[in-house]
């Protein structure tokens, strides 16, 4: 639970194609504008909802080689590519919403490698996965 506040009964996984495989958009970045993060576009790209209840058991974990508290959702798979995609996709992202909304969080892949290009009926797989530094 939030403190001070309600959990969201859904937060929303997408993927962005801005900043690099290594590094990710600032905390002040605004999702939907030119000078914030682009996500992808590849044809049948849509974020994919995430419910509250698919996060586990927040504990000790370690990501990224660092010994923090955290949690891990299940394994979402976005739409299958509906074309060639060549814009190189470099990590994913939850949100507030299905579309623009407040961005909540941004990470690399776990290898900092972009996955480069997408061919037709390519499915992106995340288990997305977060931790609190403390």
């Amino acid at each position: 639970m939030v403190k001070g506040g309600t959990a969201p009964t859904n937060t929303y996984l997408g993927l962005f194609t801005s900043q690099t495989a290594s590094t990710v958009p600032a905390n002040t970045a605004v999702l939907s504008t030119s000078t914030g993060v682009t996500e992808a576009g590849f044809t049948s790209y849509a974020r994919q909802a995430i419910a509250a209840a698919s996060w586990g058991t927040t504990g000790a974990k370690t990501i990224w080689a660092q010994s923090t508290r955290g949690t891990t959702a299940a394994q979402v798979s976005l739409p299958a590519a509906g074309a060639v995609y060549s814009t190189a996709i470099n990590g994913f992202l939850l949100a507030s919403a299905s579309t623009a909304g407040t961005g909540l969080l941004y990470s690399n892949f776990d290898d900092s490698t972009a996955i480069a290009t997408l061919a037709l009926g390519d499915v992106v797989r995340v288990t997305p996965t977060f931790g609190l530094l403390g």
